[in-house]
């Protein structure tokens, strides 16, 4: 029977350790397949605002296109009703209109820079989160060692202080 018990101390001990060991390994597995969703959502992020930034000179540049057709429809029809062109209050009013043109034109930009800066956090964030998660495993992993020692020193002890387990001296 005492070989019985101290073969069941033994399993216990064993399947203590190794149950830790599963959890610790399980607990470092979750946390790297965290951290690699960050790295992938931060690179999504990332060419995100890549791809903010090339609409953005895109839009700007069609926008400036379509700011010089305007400002050539005011001149067109400025000199058909007879004003002249490049003078006096004619002058100031291209003048007014470039300006208001080419405001619209930077608020647009400053408009996609805002979008590209918030990508970028995002990316950031993304990184940090997965960070996180990845050392979250890796204590939860030691964790579950630990504990698992744990369990099997005390599975030991209890099974010793009931003297189940022989200690050798009598």
């Amino acid at each position: 029977m005492s070989t019985f018990v101290t073969i069941a101390a033994v399993v216990t001990a064993v399947a203590a350790v190794a149950g830790g060991t599963v959890a610790a390994i399980s607990a470092k597995q979750a946390g790297d397949a965290q951290e690699d969703a960050g790295n992938a959502n931060a690179q999504i992020a990332a060419n995100n605002a890549s791809a903010e930034a090339d609409a953005a000179a895109e839009n700007a540049s069609r926008k400036r296109a379509d700011n010089r057709r305007q400002l050539s429809a005011i001149r067109a029809r400025m000199a058909g009703g007879g004003v002249q062109i490049g003078t006096g209050s004619s002058l100031d009013v291209l003048d007014t209109a470039a300006s208001e043109l080419e405001l619209q034109t930077l608020d647009m930009f400053r408009d996609s820079s805002a979008r590209q800066v918030q990508f970028e956090n995002e990316a950031r964030v993304q990184q940090w989160t997965g960070k996180q998660a990845s050392r979250a495993g890796n204590i939860g992993a030691v964790g579950s060692l630990l504990s698992g020692i744990g369990s099997a020193s005390s599975g030991y002890g209890d099974y010793k202080s009931s003297g189940v387990i022989a200690t050798g001296s009598k």
